[in-house]
């Protein structure tokens, strides 16, 4: 059966408006100034789902059987999001609350008709700034499961952004640099492991520093043991993107495959894509084919997201 892998950076999604504890109560809220209220609030949840139900459905006539969500506040989002989604009750949520200081959190959602939890936990890295003091960024999520009968785990992530000069890249580079020793520790285990990663990287497919801390090839006839291939380079290349910076395309958000899918074993890559139907694109402001995002700025647009989602296919 093919299934479809998701991930999706659904732009600030807090609840905000009558959460009294929620950290940018002065921002989301409708005295703040995004003047976040409950009926726009209500606009996302439906265009978030509708999304989300759509993504691999033209390959697989299903929605994803596997989500990865990332800028979510809290898990009354994703209850939310799965009350308004068709079929919502089929699936699972994985999330806690995290340390991060704006206050979101990545999530992992899974249908549970394809997919069985094993195990799951949340690594929570310590990083810091130039200073040496501490800072808070997202949890990384870790899955094992099985997907038909077939073990994989999943790593769920979101680094910092490239913002200020790009001052968390050292951040991103420390994070990476943990998140592969505990997949070495998997492989340990389990030498045949199936393992995904994904997530918002903050950075273009084809910086250094990710294919050296994840161990990842270019090309799939060049890949060894313990080996990652990302194909969202190619898809780079080809001018692709998930995400506008700075007036131009990036394509942060990816996923990544361990070695094991391209040994025609019983877990097998497919292909991989990015999402950008045309009710996703902002057709109104000078540079058409962009993410039709909720806010530019302070400024409500009402669209989906800042990001397009991503997504792979893979047979089990």
């Amino acid at each position: 059966m093919i299934h479809t892998i998701a991930f999706y950076n659904v732009e600030n999604f807090y609840v905000g408006f009558d959460d009294k504890n929620s950290i940018n109560k002065n921002t989301y809220t409708f005295s703040g100034k995004r003047s976040w209220t409950r009926t726009r609030y209500i606009n996302k949840l439906h265009r978030i789902t509708k999304t989300l139900g759509l993504i691999g459905r033209e390959e697989t006539n299903n929605s994803p059987t596997i989500i990865g969500l990332c800028e979510i506040e809290n898990n009354k989002v994703i209850k939310d999001l799965l009350d308004c989604f068709p079929n919502g009750e089929n699936y699972k949520y994985i999330h806690q609350d995290s340390l991060d200081e704006r206050g979101i959190d990545t999530a992992f959602l899974y249908n549970k008709k394809f997919f069985s939890l094993i195990d799951n936990d949340f690594i929570r890295i310590q990083v810091f700034n130039s200073e040496g003091i501490q800072e808070y960024t997202r949890d990384i999520i870790y899955v094992h499961g099985k997907l038909s009968k077939i073990p994989i785990y999943f790593f769920v992530l979101h680094l910092p952004s490239k913002r200020d000069q790009d001052k968390n890249k050292l951040k991103r580079i420390y994070i990476l640099h943990k998140l592969r020793e505990k997949i070495d520790l998997i492989y340990k285990n389990d030498s045949k492991a199936n393992i995904v990663i994904m997530g918002d990287f903050n950075d273009n497919p084809e910086a250094s520093y990710i294919y050296r801390e994840l161990k990842c090839k270019m090309v799939i006839d060049k890949l060894s043991f313990n080996d990652f291939f990302n194909p969202f380079v190619n898809l780079y290349n080809n001018n692709k993107f998930s995400v506008v910076y700075k007036g131009k395309g990036m394509l942060f958000d990816q996923i990544i495959f361990s070695q094991s899918f391209f040994l025609n074993n019983n877990s097998k890559y497919i292909n991989s894509n990015v999402f950008n139907a045309p009710f996703l694109q902002d057709t109104e402001r000078k540079k058409t084919g962009i993410p039709f995002r909720t806010y530019s700025g302070s400024r409500y647009l009402g669209g989906y997201s800042d990001h397009f989602p991503v997504y792979s296919l893979v047979e089990v």
